[in-house]
């Protein structure tokens, strides 16, 4: 890029220039903005700013934007999500306007401008080709002076920065200032209003309009002075933090960025204008009567329009106009004269347009497009070249062709990676087609790929510099001949080859030949040039693809150079490394005079203490080829396993024979490293089987013949015992070849060994002939080894489940089979079935936490017993309990054989539970509601009594004893409960109800306000002590355990009146039933009463409470109705009665009434009867009333709701 101006190629923005921020220039560097220009804003010094922020203020202006070759905001996919960008520069108190019209009189100070000034008499440009000083005079088409103007002078939008004065109390001193303010501003205002240059004023203030309460009123009166309104032309900033600031920076440029625009629409319209009239205006008269044509002019306007398009950010228009200015430059250059200024000008014009068609379709996302046009542009110009210099084998069309790709590639750099990817790979430039619609050529690849094509068109222009004998007429971006031929092309292939391996070794690892492929030819040009240690270096990097890809043609040739670079540079380690490659018969063809093992060092210096080299085979084309194979797939340990190590030596037979000092074979998994060192008194036979010796050293030693001539193979065969569980592999093998002068060890890694059939065989030895037995294993070069056989039993004397919160002891017998002493250790492990927690242990009568107890010495055939203990969970799940069992035999003290036994133990509820909450009848009257008990309460305490029956059942219940309990109701809402005491403190059991254990707790309800309408809720929780009783007499003690069932939630309806029914007497003779009728409420009810003879009207089922939660609920429902009809002979009997069949009856407010029935059973029977039912029914709310038994004297069908009583045979 350096070749061409900087205007001619970087993005054009808006131009913002700001005085008065800061005490330096803006950073323009010498490349892109030439200080000494007359159209310069900075060619004076910028005046010494006050303002404290000014240089922060200015960097959160120029946040966003460079100006440069690629800018990110002008990309069409971004362009809506970003904030409006101009290129900011900072401009002193001396900027100048440059000037409108040429004029031999100086241009107007900014700071003394004067209306009534000297006005320019010349009606053109001072950059115009009509005028004589102009660069461009007088058949130019355009300069980059023009470029730079607008680029770095001329700007859209000019901020200027001023600071009100605060620091004077007098209102004189602010006055006298702020008219001078207003004088300057006026000035400015006028001088940018001529050249319809947007002008902003930005007064700032060192204090808050809080601290200088007149500053409102003083910044109004600035504006109205000078024109400028509060929303374009004149803001106030107060003191504000560094993020106050950059929202500044960011809302003035949004507010000016529409009016920034307006200006190159207009500079747009303008020059349209102009190419419209199609006229061009009298010049000076020139000497040689050269002018510009009226093609120039229109090229010179279609030019201008596209720029302005550009400062616009239109990149679809500046597309378009760039490309006509373009095909009309290419007809233009038949008119100027080849060779000449004009004539490289034109060129660089159009290679600028070019790049700016180009770069614009790149941002607008069309990287096919774009290289399209760099085709296009390439083509365009071979043809121009050989239409006017008759060839186009000329340096200087190599040179600029390489320029074009060079300048390509480093706009490549820049782009996005998801406008241009840097992983396509190339298709080629022929006439395959990659799509439906382009064919390859018109893909737009990567920058290595230009990179690698301007270096191989740089090395065409050497050549062509080099050979040409006739004097080239276009000398366009090149120097002359005798210049040329000093020229470091070398240097300058070079840059670009590494280059491009840099852009291609950044990829995703998909074009490794294209890394090999340059690292190669860089390694080439270093090995001429007599870089010996960076060709060497680039030569590894090549061969490594070379030999991935097994081109040995290349790779022989390769290393023939390798070797010499590496005896050049004295690196004995490369070089030992490629003549062990070079020995391989792949690079026999290729290779000549390859030296002996013996001879690798010769023509090196003297190392004086012999060395020792490492090559890894995995990096080189090896000569040596190996395969280790076990017969088995498995074996048990202290047994001894058998494995065959085939060695293959493929060198080339230039060399002859081969010897190896040693190989040492490697294991992972516990064997020893098996080292064979060679023999000469051994036969070089084509099996042997080894002898180790010295097992219990380091190494298990053996010997062989280690002589192979070329194409050798042989195969030892290697016996050894294992002493350790797991899997043993073959994972590497090292050959050594001592020499007098050095020491190399060749590692083979047999984990990358590629398989070889001819290799991958078992070898069988019989009556001296070999035979190969075909590898069933997938993996032969590894094998299980598996533990000994055990000889114990493990025997545990768990007898049904476990239950949660319990403390269970289990006892466990281990019966030793073996016929020999051994030494027994046992250890458990506990935990759920997913593994997700562990659960504790104890051995009992071992000390200490361990989970591993010491059993001492077990004879054979005897038994030995232990205990252990486990807390069980407090929730229901699956455990596993992991037993195993750990002996050393006298006989083999380092050998551990090992036995393992599962215990599944599921944890569940040990009892499960059931309750009846039933009303009883309360035994004492309730209060007179006439007499007054509490002077705050307006009625007496009512009591209620009510039973809870608590059901216990279990899966076990045989072998579980209930000794001992714990009832408690608590969280009581709305009454007062009482818990009554029964009977002796224990669960009995009840026989009619698969003999579980049942027990009733009386509870006393009082309601302390009967106005209390809503529902009374308590919580009753029932703890139980338990014990197993299935415990052997040799265990442990039997141990209390405790169960806390789930709370049970508890309600008691309030004031709803009732019916309790009740039976005195149950004889053969008569049956006495009692029936109360309860009004708890603050009404007087009326009831009908009617006793129901034929028994079509049934009792109502008793309030129940059933627990259905989980596992430990149970339904008794049909249980219980399927019982009484099995155990309790159910009888419809008819009876005789004494008492009124239908009543009425009132029941006072808070009282209870009592009907009394004699009931005679007309025929002589015993057993359960059924029993009439009363009918009671409110006469006011029209309402039944249900009927409740209050007595454990009646059973009840709760399919059919009949109670049913026991009638006894005795009187």
């Amino acid at each position: 890029m350096e070749v061409y101006p900087p205007e001619y190629l970087c993005h054009n923005l808006p131009l913002m220039l700001i005085r008065g921020l800061t005490t330096t220039p803006s950073k323009t560097s010498q490349s892109t903005l030439n200080t000494s220009s007359p159209d310069s804003p900075v060619g004076s010094p910028l005046i010494d700013t006050s303002f404290p922020d000014g240089p922060e203020l200015f960097k959160a202006f120029t946040e966003g934007a460079e100006g440069g070759i690629w800018e990110e905001s002008a990309v069409k996919s971004d362009r809506k999500a970003h904030t409006p960008v101009f290129r900011v520069l900072a401009v002193g108190k001396d900027y100048q306007l440059p000037a409108k019209k040429a004029s031999p009189l100086s241009p107007v100070s900014v700071s003394s401008f004067s209306s009534s000034g000297p006005k320019s008499t010349s009606s053109h440009s001072s950059l115009s080709p009509l005028s004589p000083e102009s660069p461009s005079f007088p058949d130019g088409i355009i300069s980059q002076f023009w470029l730079r103007k607008y680029r770095n002078s001329l700007p859209a939008v000019f901020v200027s920065f001023h600071e009100i004065f605060t620091e004077s109390e007098g209102t004189k001193s602010k006055s006298s200032h702020d008219n001078d303010l207003i004088k300057e501003l006026n000035d400015l205002k006028k001088q940018f209003s001529e050249r319809s240059v947007k002008f902003v004023a930005v007064v700032v203030s060192r204090r808050s309009i809080l601290q200088s309460i007149d500053l409102n009123e003083r910044i109004s009166y600035l504006r109205k002075n000078t024109g400028l309104d509060a929303k374009s032309g004149l803001f106030f900033l107060p003191p504000c933090s560094p993020l106050e600031m950059q929202t500044f920076a960011k809302e003035l440029k949004q507010t000016l960025y529409p009016i920034a625009l307006d200006f190159y629409s207009a500079l747009l319209k303008h020059a349209r204008r102009k190419r419209g009239r199609n006229g061009v205006s009298q010049s000076p008269p020139v000497s040689n009567g050269n002018q510009l044509s009226a093609a120039g002019w229109n090229i010179r306007y279609e030019f201008k329009q596209a720029v302005f398009a550009e400062f616009r950010q239109e990149n679809d228009v500046a597309i378009k106009l760039y490309g006509i200015a373009y095909e009309s430059l290419l007809e233009y250059f038949d008119s100027i004269s080849i060779g000449s200024a004009r004539w490289n000008e034109a060129r660089m014009i159009l290679d600028t347009m070019a790049f700016k068609i180009l770069k614009c379709n790149l941002y607008q996302c069309q990287p096919v497009m774009a290289q399209k046009v760099f085709n296009v542009h390439i083509e365009s110009v071979t043809a121009l070249v050989e239409k006017k210099f008759s060839t186009k084998d000329t340096y200087s069309y190599f040179a600029w062709k390489a320029q074009q790709y060079w300048l390509l590639a480093q706009l490549l750099d820049l782009v996005p990676e998801d406008i241009s990817p840097r992983s396509v790979p190339f298709t080629g430039v022929n006439t395959t087609v990659v799509g439906p619609d382009f064919p390859s050529a018109n893909v737009l690849h990567h920058s290595g790929f230009q990179y690698l094509g301007a270096a191989g068109l740089t090395i065409e222009r050497s050549r062509r510099a080099r050979d040409s004998v006739l004097e080239p007429l276009d000398l366009y971006l090149v120097p002359p001949p005798e210049q040329e031929q000093y020229f470091d092309h070398s240097g300058l292939v070079l840059s670009l080859l590494e280059t491009a391996y840099a852009r291609f070794n950044k990829g995703d690892g998909s074009q490794t030949r294209m890394q090999g492929y340059i690292a190669h030819e860089i390694a080439q040009i270093h090995f001429k040039e007599g870089n010996y240690v960076d060709a060497l270096k680039y030569f590894h990097l090549s061969e490594t693809e070379y030999r991935r890809e097994k081109w040995y043609t290349i790779l022989g040739s390769m290393i023939s150079e390798a070797i010499i670079a590496a005896r050049k540079c004295g690196n004995k380690f490369e070089l030992i490394k490629l003549q062990f490659e070079s020995l391989s018969r792949e690079f026999a063809p290729w290779i000549s005079g390859v030296a002996n093992i013996s001879d690798f060092l010769d023509g090196s210096e003297d190392a004086g203490e012999m060395e020792v080299y490492v090559v890894d085979s995995d990096n080189i084309v090896s000569f040596v080829e190996a395969h280790f194979a076990f017969m088995a797939t498995e074996a048990h340990l202290a047994t001894s396993v058998v494995g065959q190590l085939t060695l293959r030596s493929q060198h080339t037979p230039a060399v002859g024979a081969v010897r190896m000092s040693s190989v040492q074979l490697n294991f992972t998994g516990g064997l020893k490293p098996i080292l064979i060192t060679h023999d000469d008194t051994l036969s070089g036979s084509r099996a042997q089987k080894l002898e180790l010796s010295d097992i219990t050293g380091e190494y298990s030693n053996a010997k062989g013949c280690l002589v192979f001539q070329p194409g050798d193979v042989r195969t030892f065969e290697i016996s050894q015992p294992i002493k350790t569980l797991g899997t043993l592999t073959a994972s590497s093998l090292i050959v050594t070849f001592e020499e007098s002068s050095f020491t190399a060890k060749l590692a083979v890694n047999l984990a990358t060994v590629p398989f070889d059939e001819a290799l991958s065989k078992w070898w069988i030895e019989d009556g001296g002939k070999l035979y190969s037995q075909r590898l069933t294993s997938s993996l032969p070069r590894s094998i299980k080894v598996i533990p000994k056989q055990p000889h114990v039993d493990i025997i545990s004397g768990l007898k049904g489940p476990a239950y949660i919160g319990e403390e269970l002891t289990i006892p466990l017998t281990i019966t030793s089979r073996e016929d020999e002493d051994m030494r027994l250790s046992v250890t458990i492990k506990a935990q759920n079935v997913e593994g997700q927690f562990n659960v504790p242990t104890t051995w009992i009568g071992s000390e200490g936490s361990s989970d591993t107890v010491e059993l001492g010495t077990v004879p054979p055939f005897s038994s030995v017993h232990c205990q252990f203990s486990i807390n069980m969970p407090s929730d229901v799940c699956d455990l596993i309990v992991d037993v195993t069992a750990t002996y050393l035999l006298l006989s083999e003290p380092d050998i551990s054989v090992v036995k393992g036994h599962t215990i599944d133990l599921p944890v569940i509820f040990p009892f499960h539970v059931s309750y009846d909450l039933t009303p009883r009848i309360y035994p004492r009257r309730w209060p007179s509601p006439f007499f007054i008990y509490d002077l705050e309460s307006h009625s007496p305490p009512i009591t209620k009594r009510w039973c809870l029956s608590a059901v216990i059942d279990a899966v076990d219940l045989q072998h579980l004893e209930i000794h001992d309990y714990e009832f408690d109701v608590s969280n009581v809402v709305g009454v007062h409960c009482k818990l009554l005491e029964d009977g002796p403190k224990a669960f009995q059991r009840d026989t009619s109800i698969s003999d579980a254990y049942q027990h009733n707790f009386t509870i006393d309800v009082t309601n302390n306000d009967p106005m209390e309408k809503r529902i009374a809720t308590a919580d009753a929780k029932l703890t139980l002590s338990w014990r197993r009783t299935n415990m052997d007499s040799g265990s442990a003690e039997k141990k209390d355990n405790s169960f806390t069932l789930p709370t049970l939630k508890l309600t008691f309806p309030l004031l709803e009146p009732r019916v309790l029914m009740d039976v005195e007497s149950t004889s053969s003779e008569n049956v006495h039933l009692v029936y109360f009728i309860e009004n708890a409420t603050s009404h007087l009810l009326t009831f009908s009463v009617t006793l129901d003879l034929n028994n079509d009207m049934s009792l109502s089922y008793p309030i129940r409470h059933q627990m259905r939660q989980q596992s430990y609920s149970k339904d008794f429902d049909e249980h219980d109705h399927a019982s009484l009809q099995e155990k309790v002979p159910l009888q419809h009997a008819n009876f005789a009665y004494e008492g009124a069949k239908q009543v009425g009856v009132r029941v006072l407010p808070y009282t209870a009434r009592r009907l009394d029935y004699e009931l005679l059973p007309l025929a002589v029977t015993s057993g359960w009867q059924r029993v009439p039912a009363l009918r009671v029914y409110d006469t006011h709310f029209k309402k039944s009333l249900s009927v409740f038994p209050a007595s454990e004297k009646f059973r009840v069908d709760f399919k059919t709701g009949a109670v049913y009583v026991n009638i006894s045979s005795t009187p």
